[in-house]
């Protein structure tokens, strides 16, 4: 016999903790499925990277009331320096400009993800099977009668293993897969994904300064590949290097004295001196994209639906942005029900019904379409364009960062995309709960 949920999600990384915390505020019933406990050291979800909010993110965990919890961990961005190293291109922005207090904000995954799951627990419509792992999924079908008229209702069954435990099975209208970029959801439903190698890996650390960061982020295109650098609490910078992928184990094996001085040449002296470093790590970059992302009740969601290249520093925003757009379509949907006392079983069912549907996926990932084409296209363009020393592409590229500084409308737009407002803003990127 099988449990019975609304909804079931497989992964508690940051977009699936975070699903399962906006979904709840529905009063919809969450499974959360996880294989990993975020506070140990073999959870690929909250390790040592830190990752950069937009304004519209943070105004997004507001509204699910997570922001409060999360802002003591965090560090303002109130400006962000552009450049081509070497090169006379750059762009500033500064949120005073635009009448922001900050332009984002950047959080640690390490110190985030125990948050996210103390709110979890403290859900009474969340249920969380961890340590577990989803080993099979099927679907199956009901009937259901209302008004004399019969309606067929797919659901998604799941089977829920773990170590030393008999198997469980449950039961929702929809799986939403926030497993990450190889999402074992993605692979078990047959979703083609299709995956493009940038031939860069990026090698991360965190790095202390002389001169204070005064809440400025950085990013530098070098002739290796973009170099990021974040403002983090306790003036320390979040360093995102990616480098080729023949030069990366050469620069992970650098002692800290060389791997500071050829960061130095790479970044300069604009924060002074690099006075430490501490661990670093490295991954391969590369844009995975599935080919559909939805299937038989299951709807691919975060990294799994789109791993982009860290150069803008959009991959969590995206996806709290596919958060905050599937809470809106199920609260228009549950809105919309007639929740007479009566009939409010049924009306349920139909709910559930929907959620499941191809319809409603379908509904859901035309609203996302545009925003997934302008950013991933905004990504992609922009590492092949700093990616080529080709001389007129140089000049080309030089100008644009010029001309952006200098242009006040150009360098808004471009401001507000890095804001998280290009588009239409759902409910709550602009704080609206209902």
């Amino acid at each position: 016999m099988s449990k019975q949920f609304d909804i079931i999600i497989a992964g508690g990384g940051m977009v699936g903790a975070t699903a399962a915390l906006a979904l709840a505020k529905l009063e919809l019933s969450i499974a959360l499925v996880e294989p990993v406990e975020p506070h140990l050291s073999a959870s690929p979800s909250y390790d040592q990277r830190s990752v950069a909010l937009s304004d519209s993110s943070m105004t997004i965990l507001k509204s699910l009331d997570l922001w409060k919890s999360i802002e003591p961990l965090s560090c303002a961005i109130k400006k962000i320096h552009v450049s081509d190293q070497g090169k006379f291109g750059f762009t500033r922005i500064n949120a005073e400009d635009y009448s922001f207090e900050q332009l984002g904000a950047v959080i640690p995954l390490e110190q985030t993800g125990p948050v996210l799951w103390q709110a979890i627990r403290e859900r009474e419509n969340i249920e969380l099977f961890c340590p577990n792992e989803i080993t099979a999924i099927e679907q199956t079908s009901s009937k259901l009668l209302e008004n004399q008229r019969t309606a067929t209702n797919t659901e998604v069954v799941v089977t829920v293993s773990a170590a030393g435990e008999k198997d469980k099975h449950l039961t929702a209208a929809m799986l939403l897969a926030a497993d990450g970029t190889f999402s074992p959801i993605s692979k078990m439903m047959g979703f083609k994904v299709n995956r493009e190698f940038y031939k860069q890996h990026a090698v991360i650390a965190n790095i202390s300064t002389e001169k204070p960061h005064n809440n400025q982020a950085f990013e530098r295109f070098t002739t290796h590949g973009p170099l990021a650098l974040l403002p983090m609490t306790r003036n320390r910078m979040s360093l995102v290097w990616c480098q080729p992928e023949q030069q990366v184990d050469t620069v992970m094996n650098y002692d800290d004295q060389t791997f500071m001085a050829e960061l130095q040449s790479q970044f300069g002296y604009r924060l002074g001196r690099i006075t430490k470093v501490g661990e670093r790590n490295q991954y391969p970059l590369a844009l995975h994209l599935p080919e559909k992302l939805h299937k038989n009740g299951v709807l691919l969601i975060g990294n799994a639906a789109h791993t982009l290249h860290p150069i803008a520093g959009q991959g969590f925003n995206i996806g709290l942005r596919d958060v905050a757009a599937l809470y809106e379509q199920i609260q228009t949907l549950i809105s919309s029900a007639e929740l007479v006392t009566e009939k409010a079983c049924v009306a349920k069912k139909d709910i559930r019904a929907q959620l499941g549907s191809v319809e409603f996926m379908t509904q859901y990932t035309n609203e996302r379409g545009a925003d997934w084409d302008r950013t991933i296209g905004a990504t992609d363009g922009l590492v092949r364009l700093f990616s080529h020393d080709f001389l007129p592409l140089v000049i080309l590229r030089n100008k644009a960062l010029a001309w952006i500084d200098k242009l006040p409308w150009v360098k808004r737009k471009f401001s507000m995309a890095a804001m998280g407002y290009a588009g239409r803003s759902t409910k709550l990127a602009r704080g609206l709960t209902k």
